[in-house]
């Protein structure tokens, strides 16, 4: 049995990132011998050594990641040397890193051999395991000191959940429905207190492991409130926009 207070310790609070902000970027590998989405995962990231990339569930995909930051113009920095850095080993390998929402139906469904991944792959129906890995998206993590200021951040972005998803989709729809197909507790909700949260996590089963809480917008064990809804884009300032945008709906709070 799990306790509310062993729950709480599998956050990583760090009150020196308050208001800090990281991007994750999902990315397809396509070959560029003949432009088919390939399982190169593994050969990408041994190439490229760098702790800002690393694997996602589908072995067709990696995922960049910048260092917490601040202001706009530092986290313009970030994805711009993650991006150059990709492009330049993605050239050298033969691959092309493409950034789409929705993957082809017929890609290969290679899981990169991860145990979580492997098992989670054995464990779900072949569609399911199809929708997860036709989709990439863009997520933006928003340090937070603690997991009462964390619930209050959440409670703050939940009524903007709707025009949140509107400004990240580019493909009418599709990346979000797929989403919803593979992770059955997607919708964000408001919590009324940590006790709340806990219960909640009970009731959906991911009081021992956090990372399984799907939902589009969620309190992440690194100490984050994660937005998980914007789609996948090759235009940084969109990006950009998109915390823009965050950051006047709770601005004042942090």
């Amino acid at each position: 049995m799990i306790l509310q207070k062993d729950f709480t310790s599998r956050f990583s609070f760090n009150p020196n990132l308050v208001g800090y902000m990281g991007i994750e970027r999902e990315h397809f590998l396509i070959s560029a011998a003949d432009n088919n989405y390939t399982p190169q995962s593994a050969k990408f990231l041994k190439a490229i050594r760098n702790s800002l990339w690393t694997y996602e569930l589908s072995a067709c995909q990696v995922e960049s990641r910048t260092r917490p930051q601040v202001d706009l113009a530092a986290i313009e920095m970030e994805l711009l040397a993650n991006e150059n850095i990709g492009k330049k080993i993605s050239r050298k390998l033969g691959l092309i890193l493409l950034d789409q929402e929705v993957a082809e139906i017929n890609m290969p469904l290679n899981v990169y051999p991860n145990p979580r991944y492997l098992k989670i792959a054995r464990n779900i129906p072949v569609e399911t395991l199809r929708a997860a890995c036709r989709v990439a998206g863009t997520h933006v993590h928003i340090g937070v000191s603690d997991l009462v200021r964390a619930i209050a951040i959440n409670n703050l972005l939940v009524p903007h959940f709707d025009a949140l998803c509107s400004l990240g989709d580019h493909s009418s729809g599709e990346r979000l429905r797929l989403y919803k197909t593979m992770a059955t507790n997607w919708r964000p909700m408001l919590y009324r207190n940590p006790e709340h949260l806990f219960e909640v996590a009970e009731a959906e089963s991911f009081t021992d492991n956090p990372r399984n809480c799907w939902k589009l917008i969620r309190i992440s064990i690194h100490g984050t409130v994660e937005l998980r809804m914007f789609g996948s884009t090759n235009d940084i300032d969109e990006i950009l926009e998109w915390v823009s945008f965050i950051k006047s709906i709770i601005k004042g709070v942090l």
